[in-house]
């Protein structure tokens, strides 16, 4: 592997060549916090070319999302956690292992849009069609970072490369390569991922198309967790003294893989008209533009042949008229010559059309019979020889919208889509050992938006949609966010309302899923969920406050069945069920962010609050924690710096276990259940900028060792003990 990585560093600097010249930083990793208005996100401007533009898109309608380019390291060293920027997510200890979100608002709450279930986990490193990136540059620019820790045996790597370029003022493109392996500090952990994608984009006034095909590969190793968590939390209890990869696991031969092909195209044909703008940005009215024009075109031509080309100067005047019957009698000369008139297209209404294909398939090759890991499976339903199972998933989907667009007019104060949208679904699950079943669903949706952007002061945005055909005919779901940006003491004070209201059936897979070591058919009633809340923003405080309800909840439960080994070791055996509450659970999240700058001193602060009321059925930690205090300076004024550490934590609680057999957290069996939490993490960093480049080096979980707390994210899975990482983001354009 070590030799993968050596060829694609020399493919990306292959790109490198292609752009080099001045190096930038272009985009920071994609770990944003929805809570905030991307807009209103800060970001370093130091030496950032201005002919560099980026976006993401809407993935329902292709809007455009306006992304500065950022060249601070700030939170750099914390990209290489699959924990998330701020410690947010549970995992089970690799890099780029499956992982869950401690913060329930930070889960993917909507079936309807994310069927394929078994890419969740996985979100870290496979990512949708409004995630990436598109740029428009006026030279070849190439990103390239690269992540790594520990060595041969148990080390982490991880390198990805952007290349952009343009051709012409309205078509880029470029490609994406991101490249994972994990070795594991424990048994059988390693973790394999590539994703490569191709980008391409063309805007113009009346034409707009964004495209993306991207290809992602996941291997992730199953070990089901060591055996017996006192190899960690009292190693004194045993004879032998074991290092993390001789800790007995549960699982020595079964593997996940997971193939998640994308192909998406969103393209649009604007109808509108064409205005000017003077210097001060003001609209100038359409006769004033024809005076200031024709002055400015009779100020150019030589007295001699103002006759003659008179036809040419203004193609709206009638042909009987010369120059001097032009209507220019109220701009003189050295009024049209202080004028500046900048065109620009006004959009009225649009035609949108957005096209979806998904192919992907998961792959769970277990135990051989007769060997050890048998003993994990509680359930066998195929023969206990057969060990590879398949699943596959097909999606075709196409919305079509039509759009009138805000502010064409002053009576336009707000845009309205209607669309439409149909989808193909294909589902294969294998019968039995030796057969597959198949299963076709067509869904058709309809449904509207309004919305309002461009306002400086109220800002609001409402969608609804309704399915009308397909079992689930009758889902819906309705959502929206409004914002009121009030000027307030030199800054901007941000009020933020959002909610929803979603009535969904369950995924697919949790109705139907079959396999070697778990199988179901179940019928699940649909899921209503209310949720309302919101968000106040000024400088360096943020609150926010959400409450939700849910009837019928749909999870997954794991149900363990004790034995004792030939030794007298007390091991379990697994299986999985999804299960769904038909009483309302409730959540209540509130969150403050807090940072404190004293010159070269900074601090950061991020505490959330969350309340379940049912705990066996939605554990949450009552409090989520983050802190990162740093000192902020430069060296010899060119090298910026900064030298800190920060702090994860969260208190007890019944964390969801990992489900090897299905790929996806589970509640822990309610006999056998036990608490993580109330244990600190700890990292110590330093992180440098020089010009074009980015670079930190980091002790992370500095206060790891065995036999201290519970170094545990997700049941039976222990973190990583105590690694020295590093990283470096060289980023170059012509």
């Amino acid at each position: 592997m070590r030799e993968f990585l050596k060829t694609c560093i020399l493919f990306c600097l292959f790109g490198i060549l292609a752009g080099a010249g001045k190096a930038q930083t272009i985009h920071t990793e994609d770990e944003e916090r929805s809570h905030w208005m991307e807009e209103e996100d800060s970001v370093e401007k130091t030496d950032i070319p201005i002919e560099v533009k980026m976006w993401r898109i809407d993935e329902r309608f292709g809007d455009v999302r306006s992304i500065e380019a950022d060249t601070a390291s700030h939170l750099f060293q914390n990209q290489a956690f699959t924990e998330g920027l701020h410690g947010e997510y549970n995992t089970t200890g690799n890099l780029g292992s499956p992982r869950q979100a401690r913060i329930f608002g930070l889960r993917r709450a909507t079936m309807m849009q994310d069927p394929f279930i078994f890419s969740q986990p996985f979100d870290f490193f496979v990512k949708e069609p409004d995630e990436y990136l598109f740029t428009n540059t006026k030279s070849p620019f190439t990103n390239l970072t690269y992540h790594s820790c520990g060595n041969k045996t148990n080390g982490e790597d991880r390198i990805s490369a952007l290349f952009g370029v343009n051709a012409g003022k309205k078509l880029g493109v470029g490609f994406k390569l991101d490249y994972l392996y994990g070795r594991g500090y424990y048994q059988r952990q390693g973790t394999a991922h590539l994703n490569g994608a191709v980008f391409a984009s063309y805007r113009d006034d009346r034409y707009d198309a964004h495209l993306i095909y991207y290809a992602n590969h996941v291997k992730n190793a199953e070990n089901g967790g060591i055996d017996n968590d006192e190899y960690i939390t009292n190693p004194e209890n045993f004879p032998t003294k074991y290092g993390t990869a001789d800790m007995p696991v549960n699982l020595t031969r079964a593997v996940t893989k997971l193939n998640v092909n994308s192909f998406f195209l969103t393209h649009r044909y604007n109808i509108g008209f064409n205005r000017y703008r003077d210097q001060n940005g003001n609209i100038v009215k359409s006769d004033r533009v024809k005076s200031i024009l024709g002055m400015k075109n009779l100020m150019k031509l030589p007295a001699d042949s103002l006759a003659a080309d008179s036809a040419k100067l203004l193609a709206a005047a009638d042909s009987a008229k010369t120059i001097a019957q032009l209507d220019t009698a109220d701009i003189d000369e050295e009024e049209a010559d202080s004028i500046t008139l900048t065109p620009e297209f006004v959009p009225v209404s649009s035609v949108i059309h957005t096209f979806r294909a998904d192919h992907n398939n998961r792959r769970f090759i277990s135990s051989a019979s007769g060997t050890a890991d048998e003993g994990y499976f509680r359930d066998f339903y195929w023969p206990s020889a057969t060990t590879d199972e398949r699943i596959k998933y097909l999606n075709i989907s196409n919305t079509v919208a039509i759009d009138l667009h805000e502010g064409f007019n002053k009576w336009m104060v707000m845009g309205l889509r209607l669309f439409a949208k149909h989808e193909l679904q294909h589902y294969t699950l294998p019968s039995s050992a030796y057969e597959s079943a198949k299963t076709i669903r067509n869904y058709f949706t309809v449904g509207a938006q309004l919305l309002r952007r461009n306002a400086k002061i109220v800002r609001y945005n409402v969608l609804g949609e309704l399915r009308t055909t397909g079992k689930e005919w009758g889902e819906f779901n309705v959502e929206g966010d409004a914002s009121l940006n009030i000027p307030f003491l030199k800054d901007t004070l941000h009020i933020i309302a959002d909610g929803y209201v979603r009535n969904e059936q369950p995924s697919f897979f949790y109705e139907h899923f079959h396999g070697r070591n778990a199988s179901w058919d179940k019928s699940l009633d649909m899921e209503f969920r209310t949720r309302i809340g919101g968000a106040v923003k000024y400088k360096d405080t943020r609150l926010s406050f959400h409450f939700e309800t849910i009837q019928n909840y749909t999870t997954f439960a794991e149900t363990l069945e004790p034995y004792s080994d030939e030794d007298g070791l007390r091991l379990y055996r697994h299986s999985v069920q999804p299960i769904q509450t038909a009483k309302n659970l409730r959540v209540t999240e509130a969150s403050i962010s807090q940072d404190f700058h004293w010159g070269v001193f900074n601090w950061e602060n991020e505490v959330t609050y969350q309340r379940s009321s049912n705990e066996d059925i939605l554990p949450l930690p009552m409090l989520n924690v983050y802190s990162n205090l740093y000192l902020k300076f430069k060296i010899a004024k060119v090298l910026s710096t900064e030298i800190g550490g920060d702090v994860r934590y969260f208190t007890k609680y019944y964390a969801p276990t990992y489900s090897p057999i299905i790929g996806q957290f589970a509640l822990q069996d309610a006999t056998e259940r036990i608490k993580l939490g109330n244990y600190p993490i700890i990292n110590v960093y330093a992180n440098f900028h020089l010009k074009r480049t980015r670079f930190y080096v980091m002790a992370s979980h500095v206060n790891g060792s065995t036999g201290s707390g519970m170094p545990f994210l997700a049941p039976h899975y222990p973190m990583n003990l105590r690694i020295i990482r590093f990283g470096i983001s060289w980023n170059f354009f012509n």
